[in-house]
This record gives C-alpha cells, sequence and structure tokens, in this order.
C-alpha cells in the first residue's frame, strides 16, 4: 500500500491529519490501511473504526473496513490520524503515516495518496503529556463542531499537501475489532458550584519536570496552557436546581461502573464557554460535594474545551478509563443533552458466562471479565488508564483469562510477537526485552525480572494452544537473553547485582536493600526460565542448570523457618541479611525450588497465618506482607494447585469484593492509591471458576 504524509508537518508533535475520500458505494468494496500512531475512522458522520492494533517498530497491522453496507449510498470517509511524534509506554515513537487502499472486488479505486488532507488545528499542540507513561492530553479550541466536517465537508480545517512516505512491513490484525457501542449516564449524580482553592500546590510530577531527551514532549515554559495548573483547586459544592450550566457549575456523572472508551458530549453552547471534564474511578463524597481527582492515579485525567456558540457533538480522541466524571464550566453557558461514553473494549468477551451459584463470587468474575475486555483489545496491557502499555509479567497472568473469557488466545498471539519482532533497542543492553512493549525507553531502563517472566508465558501459550509457532520465531532471543544473564552468574551460580530496575513486586521486598546482592526470588524466577527454555527447545544443559541452581537456592536462602530474600558480598563472603517476606516463600513454592513434602512446616504455616487478611504486626512481623502482583496470585495458585478450593473461593471474597463492588472491575494493588483496572487482576476468575469445578 502507497503511504503518506505531509512533509512540513511530519516531525511536528501531537498534530492530526484527516484524510477525506467520498464515492458512491457498491458492494464488495473494502478498505484496507495501516496508520501510526492512532487512527479513528468515520463514515457519513458515524464513527466505524478505531486502531491500528499496535505492532513493533517498523511494523503496522492492516486493518480492513467493509462497505458492502453502504450499496447505493454516497459515503463521505474521513480518516483521523494522530501523530505523537514522543517516546511513550504505549505507542512507539515513529514518524507518522498512513497507508490505504480502497478496493471495489480487489480493484483498486483510490490509495492514499488520492485522499484531500486537512489539518485538523482545533486540537491544541502545545500542551502537557498526559502521564510518564502516555503522551499528551486533550485540549481543543473549536469554533465549529466537527461533524459538519465529518459529515458535509466545510473550510473548517486548513487543507494540506501530501507525500509518499516510507510505509512499515505489514503485519495481520489477528484480533477482533473493538466495541464501539455507547453507554450512556441516565442523568447528572450530582451539580453545584465551583469554588478555587489558591492554596493547593499544583501537581509538578515527572511528566512536567522531566522533559529533555529522555522524556520527550513540551517544556513546561513552552506550554500554551497547563491544564493540571489551571483545575488543581477546584472544589465543588452540590447545588440544586441550577438552570443550565454557566460560569463556575459543574455536572457530575456516574457511568456505573469503570468503563474505557471516549468521552460523548452532546451539548449546546450559547456563548462562548470554557469547560473542563475531569474523570477518575473513584470519587469523594463530601457533604458539601463529590470531588473527583484528576491526579490519583498519577496522570492528568483532564479534557479541555473552549467552544464558540453551536450545537456540539464531542467525542475525545484518546482512549480513557473513568466511572465518575465532572464537567466543569468556568466561563460562558451551556447545557447538555446527553453524556457517555463510546466503549473501547474487547467483544469477544462478551459471550462468557458462568455461574457460581453465589451473588458475591459472580460479581467477582464479572469485574474480572470488564477488567479483561478493557485490557486486551489490541495487546494486554497493564491498565487501559495511566498507561495503556504491555507489560510483561502482568501478561503471564491476563493471557490465562483472555484464554477464559474468549476461548482463544488471539491477543497474546500479537502480544508475544511484538516482542519477538521488536528490533534491538538503541536504549538497552544487548539481549535484553523491553520491559513494557511497543514502547520507547529512552532513559534505558529496563526490568530483569520481566524478561523472564517473558520466557515462562511464552512456554505456557504453547503448552496452552499447540501452537510452536512464536516459539521458534523467539528462540535467539531466548538464547541471547540467556547469553546476557550469564553475565552476572556468581561462583555459585546464582545472578548477582542485576542492573537496572530489579522488580519482585509492590511491597517490602522490592525495597533496594532486599533486592540487592544475590537477590532469591529472583533466582528462583530465573531457574524457572531456564527450565522453561530447556523444554521449549529440548536442551538438557539449561535443565540441569536449573536444578543446579535451586539447589544452591534453598541451601543458601533457608535459614530454618524461612525462606530469606538476599545475601550480600561483604569482603568476598556472601553474608545472609535476615531479610525476610512473604512474597519470597510463594517464590520458592511456585518455582519449585521448595515443595510441600520437603518443608511442611513451613507450607502449612503459609496457609494457617498468612494471606492477605494477616494482621502482619502481631502475626509473624518480621516476614513482610505481599501485594497483589504477584504475591497474593502466586499464593492462590498454590492454593488451587494443592486442591485448598474452598479456601481460594474464601480469600476471593475477601480479596476481590470490594473491588467489584465499587469499580465493577480489579485493582492493581488491594488499596485504591493506583490503577483500579488493572489487566492481571483478572484472573481471578480462573481461580474462582477452577475452585468451583473441582468442589
Amino acid at each position: 500500500m502507497k503511504a503518506v504524509w505531509n512533509k512540513e508537518l511530519r516531525t511536528e508533535k501531537n498534530h492530526t491529519l484527516a484524510f477525506v475520500y467520498q464515492w458512491n458505494a457498491e458492494k464488495g468494496d473494502t478498505l484496507h490501511l495501516a496508520a501510526s500512531n492512532l487512527y479513528r475512522i468515520f463514515a457519513n458522520g458515524t464513527l466505524i473504526g478505531y486502531g491500528p492494533a499496535r505492532a513493533p517498530h517498523g511494523y503496522s497491522r492492516v486493518d480492513s473496513y467493509d462497505f458492502s453496507s453502504y450499496h447505493g449510498k454516497t459515503v463521505r470517509l474521513v480518516l483521523e490520524v494522530f501523530a505523537s511524534n514522543i517516546n511513550t509506554y504505549y505507542i512507539v515513537d515513529e514518524l507518522p503515516f498512513l497507508a490505504a487502499e480502497l478496493l471495489r472486488n480487489n480493484s483498486l479505486i483510490a490509495d492514499a495518496s488520492q485522499f484531500a488532507a486537512f489539518h485538523l488545528t482545533d486540537r491544541i499542540a502545545h500542551v502537557q503529556r498526559f502521564s510518564f507513561q502516555r503522551s499528551f492530553v486533550e485540549s481543543y479550541d473549536m469554533k465549529q463542531c466537527r461533524s459538519v466536517f465529518l459529515r458535509e465537508g466545510s473550510d473548517m480545517f486548513p487543507r494540506v499537501s501530501t507525500e509518499e512516505v516510507k510505509p512499515n512491513c505489514l503485519l495481520e490484525r489477528r484480533v477482533s475489532y473493538p466495541k464501539l457501542n455507547t453507554i450512556w449516564a441516565e442523568n447528572y449524580m450530582e451539580q453545584g458550584t465551583i469554588t478555587i482553592d489558591d492554596t493547593v500546590t499544583p501537581m509538578r510530577d515527572r511528566s512536567l519536570t522531566q522533559i529533555g531527551d529522555k522524556l520527550k514532549g513540551y517544556p513546561f515554559d513552552s506550554l500554551s496552557e497547563c491544564i493540571s495548573d489551571e483545575v488543581c483547586g477546584f472544589l465543588f459544592h452540590k447545588a440544586d436546581c441550577l438552570p443550565s450550566l454557566s460560569e463556575m457549575t459543574y455536572q457530575l456523572y456516574d457511568l456505573g461502573r469503570t468503563l474505557t472508551g471516549f468521552f460523548c458530549i452532546h451539548l449546546s453552547v450559547k456563548t462562548n464557554t470554557t469547560f473542563y471534564l475531569l474523570f477518575d474511578e473513584v470519587c469523594t463524597v463530601h457533604k458539601s460535594g463529590t470531588q473527583v481527582n484528576p491526579f490519583r492515579n498519577t496522570c492528568c485525567n483532564v479534557i479541555k474545551y473552549h467552544l464558540a456558540p453551536g450545537t456540539y457533538q464531542l467525542l475525545s480522541f484518546e482512549a480513557n478509563s473513568a466511572r465518575f466524571a465532572a464537567l466543569a464550566v468556568t466561563q460562558g453557558d451551556l447545557s447538555v443533552s446527553d453524556f457517555g461514553m463510546v466503549l473501547y473494549e474487547n467483544p469477544d468477551t462478551d459471550a462468557f458466562s458462568f455461574d457460581t451459584g453465589d451473588k458475591e463470587l459472580n460479581s467477582i468474575i464479572e469485574a474480572a471479565r470488564h477488567t479483561l475486555a478493557q485490557n486486551a483489545v489490541d495487546v494486554l496491557t497493564d491498565c487501559p488508564s495511566r498507561e495503556r502499555a504491555g507489560w510483561l509479567c502482568d501478561s503471564y497472568f491476563s493471557s490465562r483469562a483472555e484464554a477464559l473469557f474468549t476461548g482463544k488466545n488471539l491477543v497474546e498471539y500479537n502480544f508475544l510477537e511484538n516482542y519477538i519482532l521488536s528490533p534491538p533497542s538503541p536504549f538497552l543492553p544487548k539481549g535484553m526485552l523491553p520491559m513494557c512493549y511497543p514502547a520507547d525507553h529512552n532513559d534505558g531502563i529496563y526490568i530483569p525480572n520481566w524478561a523472564m517472566w517473558f520466557v515462562l508465558e511464552l512456554d505456557n501459550f504453547w503448552k496452552r494452544t499447540n501452537d510452536r509457532t512464536l516459539v521458534d520465531m523467539a528462540k535467539q532471543k531466548i538464547y541471547d537473553l540467556i547469553h546476557f544473564f550469564s553475565g552476572y552468574l556468581n561462583e555459585d551460580g546464582l545472578l548477582e547485582n542485576l542492573d537496572s530496575w530489579v522488580f519482585i513486586e509492590w511491597s517490602k521486598c522490592n525495597d533496594p536493600d532486599f533486592i540487592c546482592g544475590v537477590n532469591y526470588p529472583s533466582n528462583m524466577l530465573y531457574a524457572a526460565m531456564l527450565e522453561s527454555a530447556g523444554t521449549m527447545y529440548q536442551d538438557p544443559t539449561l535443565i540441569l542448570q536449573a536444578r543446579q541452581m535451586k539447589s544452591v537456592i534453598a541451601s543458601q536462602s533457608f535459614n530454618g523457618t524461612f525462606f530469606e530474600d538476599n545475601r550480600i558480598r561483604c569482603d568476598g563472603q556472601l553474608l545472609p541479611t535476615g531479610h525476610t517476606t512473604e512474597t519470597c516463600q510463594y517464590y520458592a513454592f511456585y518455582f519449585g525450588v521448595a515443595s510441600p513434602d520437603e518443608y511442611p512446616v513451613l507450607y502449612q504455616t503459609l496457609l494457617d497465618h498468612f494471606g492477605p487478611n494477616r494482621d502482619h504486626f502481631h502475626v509473624y512481623p518480621d516476614v513482610f506482607p505481599s501485594n497483589a502482583i504477584v504475591g497474593n496470585y502466586l499464593r492462590l495458585e498454590l492454593l488451587l494447585n494443592d486442591g485448598k478450593y474452598d479456601q481460594v473461593l474464601s480469600e476471593c471474597k475477601s480479596f476481590f469484593s470490594k473491588m467489584a463492588k465499587q469499580t465493577g472491575t480489579l485493582w492493581e494493588h488491594s488499596s485504591q492509591n493506583a490503577s483500579l483496572n488493572h489487566g492481571f487482576a483478572s484472573v481471578a476468575a480462573n481461580y474462582i471458576i477452577e475452585s468451583v469445578k473441582n468442589i
């Protein structure tokens, strides 16, 4: 396919081009397209597609849209393509392009070079990043609703020339096209007035303060506006019977549960109006008014609009995650007729049904299904809010939920394929995999442990699907990874002083003094990785190395009661630190360093006295507790594998029920201090259903 872009704009940050073509449709008319970075497609003003399915650097997945249903009608096709041109954890930093062919029964009607191109100048370019992990917030200055442009054509935007540019290598899409149905809020749940608290310190996180070569974007002093500064002091005070939304008033909407997609607002503007949409997965209810904190999840959950008088059907461009949204007017006068969200979710989960006979367990399964649907659109993501990133380790768990809810692993296939096809990164050591991908890690940070989880997941995928294609494709990458780790092996054959971000989980076991030196959870995981690689490639040397490592780990780490987390080198000798965590125990049993038969007392202690409900201040206070990922999940897996089905169900209820009740999704942590819609948590449904089936 021929690819095009505008020469003058191609390297500019945060810009969008619209490509327009109009024709009389007939049966057999099909559009094939590939684009970078993001696109959405409208036919006669109706949103019919959003993409692409993400791919590695230098690759793009091809999407196809059938226009046979428009037979006998004139179709005005508008393709909006967004160019970020900065590094993120979400989309790759590459020059934008559109490649497209409109075919009629495989004969070319038009290609991208024949589409008229327009620069969509109503989106303000010089704005802050949405987060450290994602690109830009959305801010608009609209003189007229875009729907006029989408449906009829107008001179709203300047037309620009295009030239042919080099396209990417093309890949199969493979995954299903996303949901694009709309969920409407019944009505606003609260309205009132806004005051400004001038004492609030503006948010100044790293996405604002660290802009440079390692984190691209617009420096703070070059921003046209700083939206986080503008809204940080908003205080909402509920009131009744406001005639309309006028200066310093708000309306608060509840979407019923956490959803992911594009905010859709139908409204009428009477005078020049400025409003902000503040959103989050939770809210805080006070007597004075309900507050929505758009910075709770370390991102800027705000969209800004400045609108001239008229009628608007607004549709945000980026997919975001929210249950609550406050429409806050600071200038002007408007009235809202409809407020909702166009879903951007995996449709393959819809057909799933399972009744446990227990209402509480059913609600957790449903929350897990919603979580998976929102984190498995094109790749397996950690969360659909702060990052939208394809993280390793998380995917080890969510991939099994995909198999449960969809009966397939199409998204996981794309996820793994992206890693396997990823070219060497100039920012990472030779042989090391990126910790999340597609992404750019200009700061050189990687998680060595996450690369180990990649091998375990690939082994699981092969065993689950009986498809060796990806295993064979990944062989060189995995052996390069093993070679990378060989440089860290000490005289005992254990990894020592791993570089970059050594990550076990979000708990005490990840403190610097716990992960330094010879970190035993990392070595337990590495031994399991070698064993998986040896199994996949029938390499007895790797299997033997794994067994030897497990033996050494057990002899060094076990202190007679618990497995300790690490030893450090002093005067040439490895000395115990005494650091002990609950998660280290689960690593030992899960990765085969220990077994219930070999360590019956420790295993029974874990069963009877540990878990997320332990009062760790009084019960084994010297053994630091686990967090959600991965400690509490490994615990559930151990219980499940040991046939402790009633205990699994009891602990799942205790841990997940409050999440399902509050957001209808499952969370990153056991508290509300991060993402409340996290992909790996969807595996809770696997634990529950397998337990119920075996009781």
